[in-house]
């Protein structure tokens, strides 16, 4: 199990219901708790907002994947919007001081996009999106992005690498623990039917709190 006591499935739309419990089954009977996650990637602001009204409330955890500068900016800006991910080796988006100060999520950094490219560009764009989050105090997530069981990588080889990437061993060690554990703890909040908006929830069948 490497180490973890959770993993969060990027589960596509097409089998969300039947195949996607069988799925979570398997790491349940190996004693790891499941997240359901959509991966987002589209090309303007109005198939990201219609995406976001349809699926927001079916998975635990809301990724977008910032192709162009109006995505990015939607991405960041939108509170349905847990994550942002800028694929370092799109040469044409990176991530800059105006969208850190307009994120309300949190920046994750991909670790497979990192170590299947020979580019020394890749790493030195990751080093400076890492710089970028350093400044501003952006939350940031660390994930191993594994297709397949060999590329998956133990919590302190990921911490690891985003101290090499620049970020303090506290900043790494928060990346793969606490700043993801809080963001899906708070979208299970959110998903519950006792919740009514931030700060306001249903105590018994007829008060509020």
């Amino acid at each position: 199990m490497a180490g973890y006591r959770s993993v969060a499935l990027t589960i596509p739309t097409a089998i969300l219901n039947e195949y996607s419990k069988t799925l979570t089954q398997c790491f349940v009977k190996v004693g790891l708790e499941t997240v359901s996650r959509i991966d987002l990637t589209c090309s303007n602001r109005y198939e990201l907002l219609k995406l976001l009204r349809r699926f927001r409330n079916q998975y635990d955890l809301v990724s977008v994947k910032c192709t162009n500068q109006n995505v990015a900016a939607i991405a960041c800006r939108d509170r349905r919007v847990d994550i942002v991910f800028f694929d370092p080796n799109n040469r044409n988006m990176k991530f800059t001081h105006t969208l850190a100060k307009l994120l309300n999520g949190a920046l994750e950094l991909n670790l497979s996009f990192l170590l299947n490219r020979e580019s020394g560009d890749v790493l030195n764009k990751a080093m400076r999106h890492m710089a970028v989050a350093r400044e501003h105090r952006v939350k940031v997530v660390l994930s191993s992005g594994c297709t397949s069981p060999k590329m998956v990588r133990s919590p302190m080889q990921i911490r690891a690498v985003g101290v090499t990437l620049g970020l303090s061993e506290a900043q790494s060690a928060e990346a793969i623990s606490s700043v993801p554990s809080s963001i899906i703890e708070s979208n299970l909040q959110r998903r519950s039917p006792l919740y009514i908006e931030e700060g306001v929830r249903l105590i018994g069948r007829n008060g509020l709190k």
